[in-house]
């Protein structure tokens, strides 16, 4: 039936007039909405779940290869591969070697054997270590029992050496390896300093009764845990001891957390006594001025300039021209330039900086020239600076009839047409990701160029990322849910590009995404702001599965975008920043720069990384979006512009 499946699809394929094989997502399905082979496959399923095994088993036979079958032989056979010896279970476990079935099998298979002790099947199946950190302790324990000491040894030597708690399965690894001596009093001391400075009070506190070479030390390691300050009385710590100067080290971190000011006066004492090692001296030093950078502390520059130069950090370089251009001291910013490493003056970011600040007009005009050529937020906006076209360097990406041939040689093709028909979105965007990592970089655009025929936008956008198809911009830019970003724009008179590009960034389409603290859908709006936009804006809002729905989600988020455009006086560059980071955030801002700066400086001195970068791509991907519209529009209005943040 398989063969007969896919000779199917490829005809349909083939024609003149494409046929989408899927039905449109989020669509209400009815048993007449599926084909037969669907249908069967639903009805099988049902009778699994429901454990009619005799009825399932009539369906299964009848179901033969359909491309789906596979989850529900993974179904029945799990529990039997569970209990296989290690050699058999890895045979089995490989029949689901291309699709997200495969991990969670040998995930399921390690965690089970190593919980009964299993410890030769667990090798057969995991000769090296695994990634999570409950089968690693359990690898290190199937070593030590099958006599590679040593390995095992080594292992628990790493993972115990660790600021936080590690998990249980780890226990019966680390009692051995302290029995036969193992844990050494260095060990127990670095990890009280990875405890105290991962706050860890249980943990340093458990530690410091393992000590028996350095009571004392661990006594007052405890001491300056509880009151960092301590460190003021400067004669209690004097000794040369490096012990000593680890306890310093680590009350200087924790201090500098509440008072960095009375930490770096402390650390700049210290230091003149001579406490620190070379290298122990520029880390805490790296750190204290990291944390004053963050701060922006005027009172705390001239320890910054003082130290910037021996530190030679691009990250800290950057971080100081940042607080430079909040200032408009663009000297410190030239000054600075210069000790950028080459890589990241490369950066698009400090060529426009270095171009912006130059003496010379005819070096900035072909310093922004050469930048213009770059399709990024710089090098937009030196195209418009200079009055020229942006460029996009898209690479046009057109389809190889040869490589459309072989689309369905892999199965895993076939499953996801046959998920996205069924709505199962998720397990097909994993199944997706497995199918791009299995090929190459053309191939992968090929299997994009399909997703986009197919309306599966955010698997296109996928398809770009896992084939680093970066000038391929058709892939990387599709206008998703078309249809329901015209209503929205219509409605709230919001610019289309401006919220389509807000989606791009937020979900690259991907209306299921959810983020690490509750945004949802292709707008990636939180559950509390839809609900209050929902109810000022009369949209129909039951319930957050709702975000979910593109119809729903992009109508929010752009009914939301809308208010803060009013908000802030139709200032996109305000909006967007508002949207990421909340509106209490760009006024906190506002009122710091104090009416001082201009757009690219504002954009470039937002705090937050994330908001910066964020304000950043939307800006930039409105503009490829609007090239097909109105391609001489400037990345910035007149008002926008002119507008003093």
């Amino acid at each position: 039936m398989r063969t007969t499946w896919i000779h199917a699809c490829l005809s349909k394929m083939l024609t003149t007039t494409l046929v989408v094989l899927v039905l449109p997502v989020l669509l209400s399905n009815t048993a007449s909405a599926y084909t037969p082979e669907q249908q069967l496959y639903l009805d099988t399923k049902k009778a699994l779940d429901t454990k009619q095994m005799g009825r399932y088993q009539q369906l299964r036979t009848q179901l033969g290869d359909y491309p789906l079958a596979i989850y529900l032989d993974y179904h029945i056979k799990i529990d039997h591969i569970l209990n296989m010896p290690g050699a058999k279970a890895k045979a089995a476990i490989e029949e689901f070697n291309t699709m997200p079935l495969y991990n969670s099998a040998r995930y399921r298979y390690l965690m089970k054997a190593g919980s009964q002790s299993r410890w030769q099947d667990f090798l057969a199946v995991a000769p090296n270590s695994p990634n999570d950190m409950r089968l690693q302790c359990y690898h290190l324990r199937a070593q030590l029992a099958t006599g590679d000491k040593k390995a095992a040894y080594k292992g628990a030597d790493k993972l115990w050496l660790y600021g936080y708690s590690r998990p249980k399965e780890c226990d019966p690894l680390f009692n051995q390896w302290a029995k036969e001596g193992y844990r050494t009093q260095e060990l127990i001391w670095g990890r009280m300093l990875l405890s105290f400075n991962a706050e860890q009070s249980s943990l340093l506190s458990y530690l410091s009764n393992k000590i028996t070479k350095h009571r004392d030390d661990a006594a007052l390691l405890l001491k300056v845990y509880k009151d960092p300050n301590s460190l003021r009385h400067t004669k209690r710590f004097r000794s040369s001891q490096p012990i000593v100067a680890d306890i310093v080290d680590a009350g200087l971190r924790k201090l500098a957390r509440k008072d960095l000011k009375q930490a770096i006066k402390l650390y700049v004492k210290y230091n003149k006594a001579h406490r620190f090692s070379a290298e122990q001296s520029k880390q805490l030093n790296h750190y204290l001025v990291r944390r004053a950078l963050i701060n922006q502390d005027d009172n705390l520059k001239s320890h910054v300039d003082n130290s910037l130069v021996s530190l030679a950090s691009d990250e800290l370089f950057e971080m100081r021209m940042r607080w430079a251009i909040r200032q408009q001291d663009f000297t410190t910013v030239t000054n600075y330039l210069p000790l950028l490493s080459q890589q990241a003056m490369a950066n698009s970011r400090w060529q426009y900086w270095q171009a912006r600040m130059s003496a010379d007009p005819r070096q900035s005009e072909d310093q922004f020239l050469s930048l213009a050529q770059q399709r990024d937020f710089y090098g937009f906006n030196a195209a418009t600076q200079i009055q020229k076209p942006l460029s996009l360097n898209d690479a046009k990406l057109v389809s190889d009839t040869n490589l459309r041939a072989k689309l369905f040689d892999d199965a895993g093709l076939a499953r996801v047409v046959e998920l996205r028909a069924l709505d199962k979105f998720l397990d097909s965007r994993s199944e997706w990701i497995y199918l791009m990592r299995r090929h190459d970089g053309p191939m992968t655009a090929e299997y994009g160029l399909y997703a986009l025929e197919q309306g599966w936008y955010d698997l296109s956008v996928e398809s770009s990322i896992q084939g680093q198809q970066w000038d391929a911009l058709n892939l990387r830019f599709p206008k998703a849910a078309d249809a329901e970003f015209v209503s929205a724009s219509k409605k709230y008179k919001v610019d289309i590009n401006e919220i389509r590009a807000i989606s791009r960034r937020e979900s690259a389409f991907n209306h299921y995404a959810t983020s690490g603290v509750g945004a949802r859908g292709l707008m990636q709006l939180m559950p509390a702001t839809a609900k209050q936009t929902a109810k000022k804006n009369k949209i129909r809002f039951n319930d957050v599965q709702d975000l979910y729905k593109p119809q729903v989600n992009v109508m929010l988020g752009s009914a939301y975008y809308a208010e803060l455009l009013k908000q802030f006086d139709n200032n996109r560059v305000l909006a967007t920043a508002a949207y990421n980071a909340g509106p209490g955030s760009v006024r906190r801002w506002l009122k710091v720069s104090n009416g001082s700066l201009d757009a690219m400086s504002f954009i470039e001195t937002i705090p937050f990384t994330e908001t910066r970068e964020y304000v950043q791509a939307v800006l930039s991907y409105r503009m490829i979006y609007q090239q097909h519209d109105n391609p001489n529009a400037s990345m910035f209005s007149d008002k926008e512009m002119n507008y003093v943040y």
